[in-house]
């Protein structure tokens, strides 16, 4: 999700469309099938070289939309993501842009997959030294340790971390933490960040239904924080109150309790926001109305600080625009 949270700005990571096919990721000369989610259909595209492309995930200073989570490039390897959030934005981005990538992005989000078939060359091809003490975001459209991608992440840190390349890593699974060794070689150079939307293990199944649990993903930044890597957290997307997690401001108490503990570097929080179908499917899993009133995205935002405050805490609140 990558990070789910990246509204309707599309980076420029779109790649070119290749064959459909079984996916598979070729690298140091070996093709490696990938094993996806039962129900997922797998592809495959070439990707355009170099990887890094322009984003406007960034401050605004930088001519981005606010989130500083890069100097303004992205790092995509992978068109879809199995975690399967149906929060997610960025199914309306390949859904309205996707064409190129033929019928496999027409599926419901989390249900397609598709991998560079030209990985590996694109990775050797990639002048990553342009790119030398800037920031880029690894990645924006999808998350980097998916359970196919996780190889190819640790390929492109082992090319774009000696070049200097500077990353925000970002990510809701625990498999970055089989590059915690990697990374901790270039600790000034990196800074692991992860999504959590909530505490509630009811919830977190139906919304983030191929995703480690939220607690387990704790563990993994505060293992993080003491191997003295830089560490973040997006508390997002904060969802209105429903069955299965009535109390918004219990749920975040608890989030910052567990973040007291770890002391991240930093933090941000962002609520659920409408774009394309995503509401749609969320209520379909949740098989529950979300009250999304127009004093939602402030109100949140409120009970964001106040209990980071609490918790002796600070953060960042990304206002829906």
């Amino acid at each position: 999700m990558a990070i789910s949270s990246v509204g309707l700005n599309i980076d420029e990571c779109i790649l070119e469309a290749d064959t459909m096919g079984t996916p598979h990721i070729i690298l140091n000369g070996r093709s490696a099938m990938m094993n996806l989610p039962s129900g997922v259909a797998g592809g495959s595209y070439r990707a355009t070289i170099p990887l890094i492309r322009p984003s406007k995930l960034t401050s605004k200073r930088r001519g981005g939309i606010g989130k500083d989570l890069s100097e303004g490039w992205c790092l995509n390897f992978a068109v879809g993501c199995t975690h399967g959030c149906p929060f997610c934005y960025v199914d309306a981005i390949h859904k309205r842009f996707g064409g190129r990538y033929g019928r496999q992005t027409r599926r419901r989000w989390g249900d397609y997959f598709l991998s560079p078939s030209n990985l590996q060359s694109a990775i050797e091809r990639t002048p990553w030294e342009r790119w030398r003490g800037k920031e880029v975001m690894m990645s924006s459209t999808h998350d980097p340790y998916l359970p196919a991608l996780a190889g190819a992440a640790r390929e492109i840190l082992e090319h774009a971390l000696p070049a200097g390349v500077r990353l925000c890593i970002q990510t809701r699974s625990t498999l970055a933490a089989k590059d915690f060794d990697m990374i901790a070689e270039y600790d000034g150079q990196v800074r692991l960040q992860v999504s959590i939307a909530t505490m509630s293990r009811e919830l977190s199944r139906k919304i983030e239904p191929r995703v480690p649990p939220p607690e387990r993903r704790m563990r993994m930044l505060a293992k993080a924080k003491e191997a003295g890597l830089r560490v973040g957290v997006i508390i997002a997307p904060v969802f209105p109150a429903n069955r299965l997690r009535p109390d918004i401001a219990e749920d975040l108490a608890e989030i910052a309790a567990g973040l007291a503990e770890i002391e991240p570097d930093h933090i941000y929080g962002e609520s659920l926001h409408v774009r394309g179908e995503n509401v749609q499917l969320v209520e379909e899993v949740l098989g529950d109305r979300l009250r999304l009133t127009p004093d939602f995205d402030g109100g949140a935002g409120l009970l964001f600080s106040s209990e980071l405050e609490k918790a002796g805490l600070e953060g960042t609140w990304w206002p829906d625009h």
